[in-house]
């Protein structure tokens, strides 16, 4: 979501010799082959040695480059102030979260009709590159797969037997965080069933590191040989999940990182609410089929029930979910000739 930004400071930042990306290594790795940076600084807060800087680190490094500026994407008291130690004259961030006096542009959490708690994270983010004078007014997310990506793609593709021009489908029902954006497993099987018997389309279940066992447990269930999990090969970085998203057709995901990449890459995808509101992250590159039960609880923004029950997700049956899947796939002639 932050990727908009990032395009308007490379386009819009004349002023600046050169634009540094600083970051943790995740959101790192997403960007890979964006074009938009310069340098990348990486640090985790404990790092020791490496490619990675700790806090102390990235604050000695901050000053020995001596940086004109510093946006601050995330709102937290401890990114401005690495800012404030690492000797960067001008600080540009929210006044928000007790940190205003670490920053020398202190931008209003509500300006007007806007207000950066509830509105699009996109547009929140945007607010931030128009405030020193850039165009923010394309809000596409934009992501690149690097050949890298595309070669641990092919070598997935074999391992999984899957064909290059058959309609392929990423489904994904996971969230790292949050019990109330996972997506049941008997609605996953369900709904990879249905798609492979009507259209002979591959499912590939997309999963991370700690979500493997959840895809191979859909890919066992629905007893399809054209229904399979990521969690077959051994490492599941970042960039195979670019990868495997740019070549599928359809992507149905949980509110969660594989959604934003399908977005990002332009992909036709159902999104599955739980308890965060879909206002919050808004995208712009084309319509999504979003599908919420609307229940009188949501959304109540808590990555655990405080109900106990779950019921925004674990009541989004596959039907549902089928129906969006379908009508897309009607409505595309490239999908239908895909479909065997």
């Amino acid at each position: 979501m932050a990727t908009p930004t990032l395009r308007a400071l490379r386009e819009g930042a004349a002023d600046y010799g050169e634009i540094c990306w600083v970051g943790r290594p995740g959101p790192q790795m997403v960007l890979d082959g964006l074009p938009w940076a310069d340098s990348r600084l990486m640090y985790k807060p404990r790092a020791r040695g490496g490619d990675l800087l700790s806090r102390r680190g990235l604050v000695r490094e901050l000053r020995r480059r001596r940086f004109d500026a510093m946006l601050l994407f995330t709102n937290s008291l401890s990114t401005a102030a690495m800012a404030w130690l690492g000797g960067i004259p001008r600080r540009i961030g929210y006044a928000r979260d007790g940190r205003s006096w670490l920053l020398t542009d202190r931008i209003a959490v509500v300006e007007g009709d806007r207000d950066a708690k509830t509105d699009p994270c996109i547009d929140t983010y945007l607010r931030l590159a128009a405030h020193i004078g850039c165009n923010a007014s394309d809000r596409r997310m934009e992501l690149v797969a690097t050949e890298a990506d595309r070669q641990s793609t092919d070598a997935l593709w074999k391992t999984v037997g899957f064909e290059a021009d058959r309609l392929t489908i990423i489904l994904n029902t996971g969230a790292a965080t949050a019990d109330t954006k996972r997506w049941p497993i008997e609605h996953a099987v369900a709904t990879a069933r249905a798609l492979t018997g009507r259209y002979g389309a591959q499912v590939l279940v997309h999963c991370g590191p700690a979500e493997r066992e959840i895809a191979d447990t859909i890919q066992g269930r629905a007893g399809d040989p054209r229904v399979r999990s990521m969690g077959c090969v051994p490492s599941l970085p970042l960039g195979l999940s670019k990868g495997v998203i740019e070549r599928a057709d359809l992507v149905i995901s949980t509110d969660s990182g594989p959604r934003h990449m399908a977005v990002a890459f332009n992909k036709p995808i159902v999104t599955l609410f739980g308890s965060v509101s879909p206002s919050l992250t808004q995208t712009y590159n084309r319509p999504e089929t979003i599908l919420s039960l609307g229940l009188e609880c949501q959304p109540c923004g808590e990555y655990q029930c405080p109900l106990k029950h779950a019921r925004c997700m674990k009541d989004l049956d596959s039907q549902r979910v089928i129906a969006a899947a379908v009508k897309i796939i009607e409505e595309s002639p490239k999908m239908l000739r895909r479909a065997s």
